[in-house]
């Protein structure tokens, strides 16, 4: 089949077929990174005990931050690359690709500078206890002087048509890591410096990988020479300015993170904090499926609404909107049910178990809801309404979230903090109906949907 006929496929294919085929890809990769966090989380909890995966909790801030200078800087980088390739301008891809990494060098070597001589301070001001805190010292160290490492730009990689590639180098990169942790935290018991070693190691591989893609392998699309390094200010302030709402993003999903470990250190001590590092790693294993969905959708709104086919644009967006709902039933069913199954395949501790079968329960509820307003934002984000996308984002962390978050535990302590999440994904849920509703047949400033069939299913 040709790649014209593949793409065509998606205005031509029954939706659901489609959505399948789509979904089911991207959840298998989320999944492989899923099975890597719950495994990752069992190694400390059960090779060493809970506070040690506290320890390692603690630190997913700085991860996140990480997270959120990669993800600006290859969003960005790869939006550039993209369009540079298709103008056949290699000069300009090519500098782009080094000024993405100059930009990124820079900010990871000022955060490795930074977390290393001020690793005790950040670990408290992160919501550390007493006694979680060497865990978190010893863990934090690690992986701030292995910022450097902590992206191979797959996005970039996937901007050259290479999707297998940007593929390997991220699923490579994972089972490296898996197996070291194992190694070095059960067999050779190095503790949570081994965790944190073999995870700086697994983003090396990644690192290296990227390293020979842009710099060493035959027939690349890239050139880079040395002068391309200088940095160029008009193209890094387009690379920033692209990639700066992932970078918003992320750094407040890393905000609220950081409000949860503090409030949970005055509300439950040692024993909330190792509960939640527990219970919400399980959380987020088992929503990766949605994440699927909302990724396999995405292609479907925004290539059918290009070819203003707006009655499967409306339907790729409901069928995602049922299947969610439906998986996150299933899976609400299934930690209300045997939630101390579920929690110990991470944790032996019966401590732990106990207080976490009520933990889980609450934020189970959250299942049939959470995907609503991801599901939404994503298919504004495909029509191009990003005003909307932000507003459901980020809007959702900073003034749902949080201050659901803040009241919750004013008035009802730790129940509150558990049940926060679904509190807050309630009235997300409600928001994103009402502005599906509002949007409906006037995406465009038309009425493209058959209002009668699809007012009443929302």
């Amino acid at each position: 089949m040709t790649s014209n006929a593949k793409v065509e496929r998606l205005s031509t294919e029954k939706i659901g077929k489609l959505l399948w085929e789509m979904s089911s890809q991207t959840t298998f990769s989320l999944l492989v990174y899923a099975v890597y966090s719950i495994t990752d989380t069992y190694f400390l909890s059960v090779g060493i005990n809970s506070l040690a995966a506290a320890g390692a909790s603690i630190i997913s801030p700085v991860l996140i931050a990480l997270g959120a200078v990669a993800t600006t800087v290859g969003a960005g980088g790869a939006s550039v690359v993209s369009r540079a390739l298709g103008e056949d301008d290699a000069i300009k891809a090519s500098r782009t690709i080094a000024n993405t990494f100059l930009i990124f060098w820079v900010a990871a070597l000022t955060i490795t500078i930074l977390g290393a001589v001020f690793i005790e301070p950040i670990v408290y001001l992160l919501g550390a206890t007493e006694t979680i805190a060497p865990y978190a010292i010893v863990y934090g160290r690690i992986i701030f002087l292995g910022a450097l490492t902590s992206t191979g730009f797959s996005a970039i990689i996937r901007a050259d048509g290479n999707i297998r590639y940007s593929t390997a180098i991220w699923v490579i990169p994972v089972v490296t890591n898996l197996v070291l942790s194992w190694l070095f935290v059960m067999v050779l018991r190095i503790g949570t410096a081994g965790a944190a070693l073999a995870t700086v190691i697994g983003q090396a591989v990644s690192a290296s990988m990227a390293i020979y893609f842009f710099f060493f392998r035959k027939n690349r699309s890239y050139q880079i020479k040395a002068a391309y390094f200088k940095p160029d200010w008009p193209l890094i302030g387009e690379v920033l300015l692209i990639g700066f709402p992932s970078l918003v993003k992320n750094l407040s999903a890393s905000l609220l993170v950081i409000v949860t470990n503090n409030l949970l250190k005055l509300a439950g001590g040692d024993t909330a904090l190792a509960v939640y590092a527990i219970v919400n790693r399980l959380y987020a294993s088992l929503n990766m499926p949605q994440t699927g969905i909302v990724q396999g959708m995405q292609p479907l709104v925004g290539f059918n609404f290009g070819q203003k086919k707006f009655a499967r644009v409306w339907e790729t967006i409901q069928l995602s909107l049922k299947s969610s709902v439906i998986y996150g039933l299933l899976v609400l069913s299934l930690c209300l049910l045997i939630p101390a199954a579920l929690i110990s395949l991470l944790s032996k501790e019966s401590a732990i178990i106990a207080e976490g079968q009520f933990a889980l329960r609450l934020l189970a509820l959250s299942y049939p809801l959470t995907g609503v307003a991801m599901i939404t934002a994503a298919s504004f984000q495909s029509i191009g309404r990003a005003k909307e996308a932000l507003l459901l984002t980020l809007g959702g962390i900073l003034l749902v979230k949080l201050p659901v978050l803040l009241l919750a535990t004013h008035f009802f302590s730790l129940t509150g903090i558990w049940a926060s999440e679904a509190s807050s994904e309630l009235i997300l849920c409600l928001v994103s109906l009402f502005m599906l509703k509002n949007f409906q047949g006037r995406f465009t400033g038309l009425r493209p949907f058959p209002s009668h069939q699809t007012a009443s299913k929302l």
